[in-house]
């Protein structure tokens, strides 16, 4: 007999999760699907002694006793070892601090044209990707020029800034977030349950910097670590959390209506269902995206009555320079995605906002050797409908599902950014004393920012959109889309906030419940 809930929410990582605890604090019975699988060490020898090793070398107790360039030669060999099983994933920079993290590439492959390579960085898990160390834990805003017209296009967002207000509240509130008050009006001013000063080594940087660039926006970075939503929602007891499940397609009832959701056990090759009246598909950009153009009505599959679906796929133009600076002030031990911000960059001399411009998040690892310092600028993409993800004509997972074909590349616009982003980057290393080792002069291919977008956006028309503005999918009423995959466009800042923000917003939608603020 088929199980049956008040809701299904597919992915338990920012969005999934938020989503769940919502649900099940508004009293609904909730079935919360995740892909996360567990392997016995006989099965996945390699990767789980390179994973034990690499927590070892990454511990960071050794950064106050090792040069940095040691610690760093000795992530690199590790690094080309992992690559036999994750050669995708070894591209991620948060790779070598949890490799058993991330998913088995050999298992979980996908599709790309020859010429348009796409790093996908996948990580299957309660959590997701944000509890992977060293990643994300970065929460901002968009601001009024982030969902505003841009000098070469007109917004695709149905809605204002101010839509988005109240929600962003009641996130940040949950979060418990720790930052400052900048008055920035690239990256709004958040809700901050922790406020922090800068330290004396940034206080070091601050000085710099504003010294070369008198009008470049510089602050702390607003961070948070993970929140175990899953648990929140757990403690309500109205959760029922099923980890090993593969989504694979969402279901529709002879109305339309969506029904429940199909999918696949890894461990034993099994397909299941369950029933909901609503579901949430928060499986990240791509994944969502897939199981979408996998999904049909009654009136045919979504692929057919929804033209944008699979297109319009963003993410972060990224450059990344490493190197070493004498040795700056010692601070207390750094919390995970505490950094030195520099929103817009771009405009450090002039320019118009409402161009596609990039920030800079700006690291340095201290000790009584010297600084490691690593700066990653993140730019922002123009939304194109050629920039698509669609399902494979001629290839298969070892379950016989098509795989997911990604076709996405850089055009001259993204490419003349990443120019000027490393540019920038040399200049940014010169005013503080630092001595570049590594600076790409191009773009990483897209993806490994691990801020992609886009696949399945809200909008205004069943014709430039799959959603509705309150992020439910045109084509079958009850089904709600709110991880990155909804998102229009994005801005320079890390997306996870305003994913989260519209999770609550659509949470509210689908329940008739108002924002308020979270206890």
């Amino acid at each position: 007999m088929t199980a049956k809930y008040d809701a299904i929410v597919v992915g338990a990582g920012a969005a999934g999760g938020l989503a769940a605890a919502l649900l099940c604090e508004r009293g609904l019975s909730v079935l919360l699907l995740d892909a996360g699988s567990k392997y016995p060490f006989w099965k996945k020898p390699l990767s789980k002694s390179v994973a034990a090793t690499i927590g070892s070398v990454s511990d960071p107790r050794l950064a106050r006793v090792l040069p940095p360039r040691a610690i760093n030669a000795a992530m690199k060999v590790l690094r080309g070892v992992g690559r036999v099983r994750q050669p995708v994933q070894t591209e991620c920079f948060a790779w070598v601090q949890k490799p058993d993290g991330f998913v088995d590439d050999k298992d979980h492959p996908y599709e790309t044209p020859p010429d348009k390579p796409f790093n996908w960085i996948r990580s299957h898990g309660v959590g997701g990707r944000m509890v992977v160390p060293g990643h994300g834990r970065q929460y901002y805003r968009f601001g009024e020029t982030d969902l505003g017209p841009k000098t070469d296009s007109p917004s695709p967002w149905p809605f204002g800034i101010g839509e988005l207000e109240p929600w962003y509240q009641q996130v940040e509130r949950r979060l418990h977030l720790t930052g400052a008050q900048e008055g920035i009006g690239y990256i709004p001013d958040s809700v901050i349950t922790q406020a922090i000063a800068p330290s004396a080594s940034e206080n070091v940087l601050f000085e710099s910097i504003r010294s070369a660039w008198p009008e470049a926006p510089a602050m702390l970075s607003r961070y948070a670590p993970p929140v175990n939503f899953a648990r929140i929602a757990e403690e309500t007891g109205h959760l029922t959390l099923r980890a090993h499940a593969l989504a694979q397609r969402v279901l529709a009832g002879p109305d339309g209506r969506v029904s429940g959701v199909e999918w696949l056990d890894p461990l034993t090759g099994q397909r299941e269902t369950a029933e909901a009246p609503l579901v949430f598909l928060c499986a990240s950009s791509l994944e969502s995206t897939r199981i979408l153009l996998n999904s049909s009505t009654p009136e045919g599959s979504l692929s057919d009555q929804l033209p944008a679906l699979g297109g319009y796929l963003t993410d972060h133009v990224m450059v990344k320079a490493e190197g070493v600076s004498p040795a700056l002030p010692m601070s207390p031990e750094v919390e995970a995605g505490r950094c030195v911000y520099l929103p817009r960059f771009d405009l450090r001399a002039g320019g118009n906002p409402r161009d596609r411009g990039y920030g800079v998040q700006l690291y340095a690892t201290v000790n009584v050797t010297g600084s490691w310092t690593t700066a990653v600028a993140f730019g922002e993409s123009a939304p194109a409908p050629q920039n698509r993800v669609s399902l494979s004509k001629v290839k298969t997972d070892k379950w016989g599902a098509p795989l997911l074909r990604i076709e996405m590349q850089w055009g001259e616009r993204e490419r003349a950014l990443a120019a000027s982003m490393s540019t920038a980057l040399t200049e940014l290393f010169d005013t503080i004393g630092a001595k570049v080792l590594v600076r790409p002069d191009r773009a990483a291919p897209p993806g490994t920012s691990v801020h992609e977008c886009g696949g399945a956006r809200l909008g205004s028309d069943t014709q430039t959109s799959v959603l509705t503005p309150h992020n439910e999918c045109w084509a079958m009423p009850g089904l709600y889309v709110t991880d990155g995959a909804a998102l229009p466009s994005q801005g320079i800042q890390n997306p996870t906030l305003t994913i989260m923000a519209l999770t609550a917003r659509a949470c509210a939608h689908a329940t008739g419940a108002a924002a308020v603020p979270a206890p």
